[in-house]
């Protein structure tokens, strides 16, 4: 079935292009130098570059879009008389007259005026920011949406995960307070990609083949966008969507420069504090082109730094149900205190050059570097059990660069794209993080006194031994048990070439253009690391390591926090003493040589596109058959029943497969500022790299403890993607949208959690009672929404009020994944929320802007580990304490306010989690709370200096 169905789409391609370039040889019969073309620059009337601007050609169908430098072209245009309109969303319709000849190209360059329902362009420009998005979203072939450096900056977006994360249909995958990862449509990361203008990066972490968002700094891009549906050009592995991430590019030939610091300050574990700076300068220089208004040479550069001292208050209780009276009971709980100095600094660059009107060379690049650097306190408080004290340092080392070099020609009938980039991260510290365990005396009574009490409040619940001046927060009663070390990296090194023809040519009055092209793309991640664990023979008083540190307001006082230690005693004390420990050769083998592996992965991949204009239809049609070829190494590791190391072994695997993936995109003019779209488009995901390899792992900082197993018989999973969208345009830079999609996804990859039983299999013998996690395959799911967004500068209103502005969106989904093994219910698929949305008010004078954003993305699964069979009537099923992991929802304000205070000078205040809002995971119903953490807000005050200021 699924063949025929490829072979109808196969058919219907060639139907739509064949037929039309036989057609139009016989209705054009021309060659080179017959027809003429048109070509030109759209900009403002500062001199700077309009993207999306809409040109159209009467009386012919024939129509361009602007470039990010304004330039347009129309190629295979018949000797005549025509008239060129070009609009653009906030701005004035541009009408001309114009008479081609043959042969000629003819050079039309507009400048365009701020439309009489803007009024003006305030000082901060952002209604030139806001016009860009929407200018370049309603002339784009996809579904997409884009966010400007202008709209970035309005806000206190820390880093491009932030900033996405306004964008309708948007959650995040929150990490210490920040946003890391997108989850799009209800899809999790990993089903999305991420390009650096259009080519593909690698993420930093070994374990995931998804970008690690927070290591590039809001500041360093001039824009993002999120692709919700792909043109058969683009890479296919986007179920969920492709996120692509724009460097900012010399626009005019004004010189650009624009500097910004920001200091700031969180009222968190006696006070933390940030600082940031943003710069970028440009411009355009070298002889002029002969026929443009521009320099041919155009260079942009940007830095940006950003240090963040981050404090977190967090409990991890594990909850259960009482066997005697069936109420919710905590098991153990966790207190622990995090401590960051987070640094984030990167540099972007653009360089072009303009062969001719038509034709450009480039090169594009960005680095950005990533230091999460912390440490971690944590009190385990069990009920009958000794508590333990764990303290450990976080150096995770996170690093993306890329660097594309590219061109464009143009030519009377046909254009050409080429490009070759490199691509390459590397996670520094990504085989886990260096720390200490100590332990009471065996047989200590102390903390027999330790149960479950109820808190203030039920996601507050508290231990009876957890105040103030109970023993289990005197450090004379622990005693130090085992240090594990860590030190290593993970990589990833991506070579890519492609390039593309298209062709112009008309079928009877129709524009239409025919594109074909390849790409090869050579990936190679692995990790080298080494993590030894050393077992303290002499077992050093917890009083030989004490820090200065002590935190009196920990989570506003509903916990108390005991004394804690300095880690580089620790280790200090294990280089000076090596007798007085041992190496734990079983836990140390099983920590390094199963978490080290080799990928290589080669795409190769061609499509064939045809595009054509018919009326108010508008129909893109393609096909891309992506071929993949996989190689990797492993590392089994055999322990013992006892822990002790028996053997490692290399375990070695292979793959290959070709996917097609047909597409079919369709336009419907209703009227000048309002339209209909329909899409059809097959994605793939791969499985992620380490998911394939053949390894163990054992994670003893859990309770219970968590063991890895990979699983080399994973195979790529596919969607059949259908959007329906409407969207109008609204006079005063404003736009409607409202759209349902629906995804039909098969073999679902998931993370399965389930409890090891006591079994006589080896891995019972070693691990019963520990929670397995292991990626399968499931059997297939959907998921489906609808999706709802408004903005608009309110000019219209009366008054003071029209200064007003809006921009929201809303987004439903909803999904099931069927028949995952163990279970007889179909849950939602991972990463799915309910309910997002967006709203973010604002008020502009022309030289105050006052921005307040508040963001809701609903509880989603983190991870499946319900398991049906064996579940007592007691645990209350999928409902209960032993139910899927979830996130909690989160709501979170933000808000921040500029003035121009001349000369260029902007000064600026802002407020980020206004409303500390919390961030945790839950099993089953929000009541059964497994983790809960704090990071208070985040208060920031600073100065912006542009060269060039519109008054």
């Amino acid at each position: 079935m699924k063949l025929r169905v490829l072979s109808l789409l196969s058919l219907f391609l060639l139907f739509v292009c064949i037929p039309s370039l036989l057609h139009s040889a016989e209705v054009d019969k021309s060659v080179d130098g017959e027809n003429g073309s048109i070509s030109g620059v759209v900009k403002d009337t500062s001199g700077a570059a309009l993207q999306g601007a809409q040109i159209a050609l009467q009386p012919t169908s024939a129509t361009a879009v602007s470039d990010a430098q304004g330039n347009f072209s129309i190629q295979n245009v018949k000797p005549g008389s025509y008239t060129l309109t070009v609009s653009y969303i906030g701005f004035g319709n541009s009408v001309s007259s114009v008479v081609v000849a043959q042969g000629q190209n003819v050079q039309l360059n507009t400048t365009m005026n701020v439309g009489s329902n803007s009024q003006q362009v305030v000082v901060n420009g952002d209604v030139v920011g806001d016009a860009a998005a929407i200018n370049e979203q309603r002339t784009s072939e996809n579904i997409l949406n884009v966010e400007t450096d202008v709209q970035i900056q309005s806000l206190p977006n820390q880093n491009v995960a932030d900033a996405l994360g306004r964008l309708p249909g948007v959650t995040l995958q929150r990490n210490e307070g920040e946003g890391q990862y997108v989850q799009i449509r209800g899809t999790e990361p990993r089903l999305s990609n991420t390009t650096i203008d259009g080519v593909i990066v690698p993420g930093p972490d070994p374990a995931v083949r998804q970008v690690d968002l927070d290591t590039i700094p809001a500041g360093l891009v001039g824009s993002v966008a999120i692709n919700k549906t792909l043109s058969a050009s683009q890479d296919g592995d986007a179920i969920g969507g492709s996120v692509d991430l724009r460097i900012k590019q010399a626009t005019t030939d004004k010189p650009t420069i624009s500097i910004q610091g920001i200091d700031g300050y969180t009222p968190i574990a006696n006070g933390r504090k940030s600082f940031a700076i943003n710069s970028t300068a440009g411009f355009r220089f070298g002889p002029s082109e002969s026929h443009g208004p521009g320099k041919r040479f155009g260079l942009m550069l940007g830095y940006s730094y950003d240090a963040n001292e981050r404090g977190i208050d967090d409990v991890e209780p594990v909850p259960g149900i009482s066997p005697l009276t069936g109420e919710k009971t905590f098991g153990s709980e966790d207190i622990q205190q995090y401590l960051y100095d987070r640094t984030r600094y990167g540099f972007a660059g653009a360089l072009d050059y303009k062969l001719n009107e038509n034709s450009d060379l480039y090169v594009h690049g960005l680095f950005s570097n990533f230091r999460d650097y912390g440490q971690k306190y944590a009190y385990q408080l069990t009920v009958e059990d000794n508590p333990k004290f764990k303290t450990s340092i976080r150096r995770p080392n996170l690093q993306i660069e890329d660097l594309a070099i590219g061109g464009n020609q143009v030519f009377n009938h046909s254009f050409l794209r080429y490009q070759i980039a490199i691509a390459h991260s590397r996670f520094g510290g990504a085989a886990g993080n260096p720390g200490a365990e100590f332990k009471v005396a065996k047989h200590s009574a102390i903390g027999d006194d330790c149960e479950y009490v109820p808190g203030p409040s039920q996601y507050r619940p508290q231990f009876s031994c957890a105040v103030a001046g109970n023993e289990i927060y005197d450090p004379t009663k622990y005693f130090l048990d085992t240090i594990d070390l860590t030190f290593g990296q993970a990589t990833q090194l991506n070579l890519q070439a492609g390039g593309a023809m298209g062709i112009n040519y008309h079928l009877g009055s129709h524009a239409s253009t025919l594109e074909f092209g390849g790409q090869f793309r050579n990936e190679h991640k692995g990790q080298d690391a080494y993590s030894p664990e050393y077992d303290s023979s002499n077992g050093t008083p917890m009083t030989q390591y004490l820090s200065s540190f002590v935190n009196n307001h920990f989570y506003d006082g509903s916990y108390h926090l005991g004394p804690v230690t300095n880690f580089a005693a620790i280790a200090g004390d294990l280089a000076a003493n090596p007798e007085n420990f041992s190496l734990d050769e079983g836990t140390t083998h099983l920590q390094s040589d199963a978490a080290n592996y080799n990928l290589q992965e080669r795409v190769s991949a061609g499509y064939i596109m045809n595009t054509i204009e018919f009326g108010r239809f508008h129909l893109q049609t393609g096909l891309r058959f992506e071929g993949t070829q996989t190689s990797n190494t492993g590392y089994l590791v055999v322990n013992d029943a006892n822990g002790n190391y028996v053997s490692t072994t290399p375990q070695h695997g292979s793959g290959s497969y070709v996917n097609p993936l047909p597409s079919a995109q369709l336009r419907y003019k209703i009227d000048a500022n309002s339209d209909i779209r329909a899409v059809y488009g097959r994605g793939m995901s791969r499985p992620d790299p380490y998911q394939l390899v053949s390894y163990v792992t054992e994670d003893q900082s859990t309770n219970p403890y968590t063991i890895g197993i990979g699983n080399p018989s994973l195979v790529a999973e596919h969607a059949n993607d259908y959007d329906l969208l409407y969207e109008r345009y609204l006079p005063s830079v404003g736009m409607i949208e409202a759209g349902y999609f629906y995804k039909q996804i098969t073999r679902p990859i998931f993370s399965r959690q389930s409890i090891i039983p006591a079994t006589g299999s080896p891995l019972s013998q070693a691990y019963a009672g520990d929670l397995v996690l292991q990626e399968v395959n499931g059997d297939h799911a959907y998921v489906q929404g609808v999706e709802l967004a408004y903005q608009q500068h309110l000019r219209f209103l009366p008054g003071v009020l029209s200064g007003a502005r809006i921009n929201a969106n809303f987004t439903y989904t909803s999904s099931k994944n069927y028949n995952l093994p163990g279970r007889s219910d179909n849950p939602a698929l991972v990463g799915q929320a309910p309910y997002s949305w967006n709203i973010a008010p604002a008020y502009a004078t022309k030289r105050a802007l006052i921005t307040v954003a508040a963001s809701h993305n609903g509880s989603n699964i983190y991870v499946y580990q319900y398991q049906q069979t064996g579940q007592s009537i007691a645990q209350l099923g999928v409902t209960g304490p032993t139910g899927d992991n979830y996130f909690y929802a989160h709501t979170q304000i933000d808000a921040q306010a500029t003035y121009y205070i001349g000369k260029g000078f902007t000064v600026l205040a802002s407020g980020l989690n206004m409303n500390n809002e919390v961030f945790g995971f839950f099993n089953g119903s929000p009541q059964y709370l497994t983790q809960r953490e704090y990071y208070k807000p985040t208060y920031q005050g600073g100065i912006r200096w542009n060269l060039h200021h519109s008054e």
